[in-house]
């Protein structure tokens, strides 16, 4: 509101300048410059008065173009700075009405709030890493490892969803695995969660931390894991075929069972393979 007065002042401020500058000094100048001196002087007091005049007439209607035209883009301005508030307030009150949802203690209006989260991510770009930390935080409050709910209660609910997640959770799984409101390069905490079981297959989980998390019979098939750190964490019978794991860290896991590392040096000579992961600390190759 400031910025916005000072600016009228300045505003105000040139165009009296301008004005006077019409009205007083301009026109003689003009006719001086044009006729020379003799030739303005030549003139009879009437024909100078008249080409003072019709000078004047003349600057000014061109002073009033310009501060039209100035007013036209000034109004432009506004319009478009108050487009902007009303959409970002559009964005407010969406992002916090799913904010709510996901808060809700009905696991369908949270699946719903996760979406719409995901959705604003995707049109809203300054909206985006406060999404991805929200939904991790989500995650790991939702399912966390160890549980903070007794482990057959726990056990009963996996039971009754499709891949070993509560719709909510998988939903907010796909959403950062997706990635839409995650910036290149950047990664997402998710250590200590419990996603036993989940289909996770395809998605984009580079540089995700799954540092002491329980990952057993989890299906991560095609998925990308460069660089993403499983350190500690279970994976006991997990499904890894196919995955991407450059440079991801599997140091004091628990790999018994899982399939798709299991790879030996003479296989993945063969294969012509590139890739590789880290156990232990040791650098292993895989296809």
């Amino acid at each position: 509101m400031k910025r916005l007065t000072i600016l009228v002042t300045l505003i105000v401020a040139v165009v009296g300048a301008l004005v006077v500058a019409c009205v007083v000094f301009a026109p003689a100048w003009i006719i001086g410059h044009d006729l020379g001196v003799g030739g303005r002087w030549a003139l009879s007091a009437g024909d100078r008065l008249k080409a003072v005049n019709d000078v004047r007439s003349t600057l000014m209607q061109g002073l009033a173009a310009v501060v039209a035209l100035g007013g036209i883009a000034l109004g432009a301005v506004m319009t478009l700075r108050q487009i902007r508030v009303h959409r970002e307030g559009q964005f407010i009150d969406r992002f916090t009405k799913a904010i709510e949802q996901v808060s809700s203690d009905h696991v369908g209006t949270r699946m719903g709030g996760v979406y719409a989260l995901e959705q604003i991510a995707e049109v809203a770009p300054h909206y985006r890493g406060h999404i991805a930390a929200l939904l991790a935080s989500f995650v790991r409050q939702q399912a966390p490892w160890p549980p903070s709910r007794p482990m057959q209660e726990v056990d009963a609910e996996r039971q009754r969803y499709h891949g070993g997640l509560r719709d909510d959770i998988g939903g907010a799984m796909a959403a950062l695995g997706r990635r839409a409101m995650i910036p290149s390069g950047v990664g997402i905490e998710l250590e200590k969660v419990d996603l036993r079981g989940a289909d996770l297959a395809g998605l984009d989980l580079s540089r995700f931390c799954f540092a002491d998390s329980n990952l057993d019979d989890v299906i991560l098939a095609g998925c990308d894991l460069s660089e993403t750190t499983f350190a500690g964490a279970s994976l006991r019978n997990a499904d890894l075929t196919g995955a991407v794991l450059t440079g991801a860290d599997f140091a004091d896991a628990d790999l018994e069972g899982v399939a798709g590392i299991g790879v030996t040096p003479a296989e993945s000579a063969r294969a012509g393979g590139h890739d590789t992961i880290r156990t232990d600390g040791q650098t292993e190759a895989r296809p």
